[in-house]
């Protein structure tokens, strides 16, 4: 096909000149623009007027929270969660994905829940191997949640999880105690949300992140919202998303940034022989469309401490472009010489390489040595230190030693970048470059 003619032909320009690929997709963008504007939507409006009279109301319906679970009928689907909802099990799935990875979670994270209710997601993330710090206003939840550890044999108690009943107001914890916050489907029940954002700044380390998952515009005057209003008194409250990044930045988090994934039932299906000719733009129109609808009604919300970029720390997408500068022939070298390559090396993921030796995130390039039928010879055989911190779609020139060879024969070279101790790129995805070489 067409398509595929010119990928093959552009795609060594683009890896010689990077610069030109993003120049590209540049283009694109704003071709595509005009077509799209028709599915922009306004901002919400806010609710301001009723924010102030709903903190005054912050204890009142602190109370019917507790009530709500005290008086709750069936406690065991509560406990049950999220397998007790098999309309929305799917659902629950796929936002406990998305948040996880928005929060960049590793195991021996210290995660604080705030509004975990029965804390389903907490026994979750405690299985990961966080430890988890459950706040709620409501006793008798966090009651349930507790009796979820106790009854799971496999509960990491040696993580020391604490289930903390707070006043609404104050978080239980001293500033600077906790890594990551986790909100599922909380934050529109806060009547003070704007006060807890400023406590949900104070107690996070620097480089901290806030993970939401929380509905979007006509939330609070759905039918389904009315209906449990009017049932239980519990808050169902209404919130811009812009109101909240504004709020956020002025309680002292560094950026605010939403997640662009849709969730069931927003996920659309095709017919897998249409996949092609949808990825080039048939029927578009509805799939944006629809995404648009999902990501208006639905927000995976993030808020960082500190820098929001990505670092091989705590990495995201890795992919790297590894050219070798030179002649295109077969390289050929002299058994038990050393010889010298040189190397271009392009960032097009999302995430910056860190180069400090022997510190979190450290990243090198590295190179396999197989024999010609791939037959491995050594996987650790070359490292070579970056010459700088790269951050996504730069490039850097690398000069490379590849140590002797003492065997005649054919040989391939597997070259990668590694984070040491972590993962190798190609583990992520990215293509490693192969150069066969003849020793003689």
């Amino acid at each position: 096909m067409i398509s595929d003619i010119l990928r093959r032909a552009l795609r060594p320009l683009f890896q010689r000149a990077p610069w030109l690929r993003t120049l590209a997709l540049g283009s694109v963008d704003l071709l595509v623009r005009p077509a799209l504007f028709p599915y922009r939507r306004a901002r919400p409006s806010s609710n301001a007027d009723d924010a102030a009279m709903l903190e005054l109301k912050t204890d009142e319906f602190n109370r019917e929270a507790e009530h709500y679970f005290a008086a709750y009928p069936d406690p065991d689907r509560l406990l049950d969660k999220p397998f007790s909802e098999p309309e929305f099990f799917s659902q629950r799935l796929i936002d406990v994905g998305v948040l996880v990875d928005g929060l960049r979670l590793r195991p021996g994270d210290v995660v604080l829940e705030l509004g975990a209710g029965t804390c389903w997601l907490s026994h979750l993330l405690n299985r990961y191997g966080c430890k988890t710090i459950v706040v709620d206003v409501s006793p008798t939840a966090l009651s349930m949640g507790r009796s979820l550890f106790e009854r799971d044999p496999r509960t990491n108690w040696h993580l020391e999880p604490e289930f903390h009943v707070y006043d609404g107001h104050t978080l239980p914890l001293d500033a600077g105690t906790v890594d990551r916050v986790v909100l599922y489907d909380a934050f529109h029940h806060i009547p003070n949300p704007w006060q807890l954002l400023g406590e949900m700044r104070r107690v996070l380390r620097p480089n901290g992140i806030v993970a939401m998952s929380e509905p979007g515009r006509g939330h609070s005057t759905s039918p389904s919202s009315l209906a449990e209003t009017a049932a239980t008194g519990v808050l169902e409250n209404e919130l811009a998303l812009e109101e909240i990044a504004e709020r956020a930045l002025a309680s002292g988090f560094v950026a605010a940034r939403v997640i662009l994934s849709g969730r069931p039932p927003s996920l659309l299906e095709i017919d897998a022989r249409d996949l092609r000719p949808f990825m080039g733009g048939r029927s578009f129109g509805r799939y944006w469309k629809n995404l648009c609808t999902a990501l208006d009604s639905h927000h995976y919300i993030l808020l960082f401490a500190g820098d929001p970029e990505p670092t091989t720390r705590r990495p995201k997408r890795l992919v790297a472009n590894i050219r070798r500068i030179g002649p295109r022939r077969a390289l050929q070298i002299s058994r038990g010489k050393p010889i010298e390559l040189m190397f271009d090396v392009h960032n097009a993921g999302d995430t910056h390489w860190l180069r400090g030796e022997n510190a979190a995130g450290w990243t090198r390039f590295g190179a396999h040595l197989y024999h010609s039928d791939r037959t491995l010879v050594d996987y650790d055989w070359v490292r070579a230190s970056l010459p700088q911190d790269v951050a996504p779609e730069q490039n850097v020139h690398l000069v490379v030693t590849l140590p002797a060879i003492q065997e005649p024969g054919n040989y391939l070279v597997v070259c990668d970048l590694v984070i040491e101790g972590a993962t190798w790129f190609a583990e992520r995805g990215t293509r490693p470059l192969e150069v066969p070489c003849r020793v003689v």
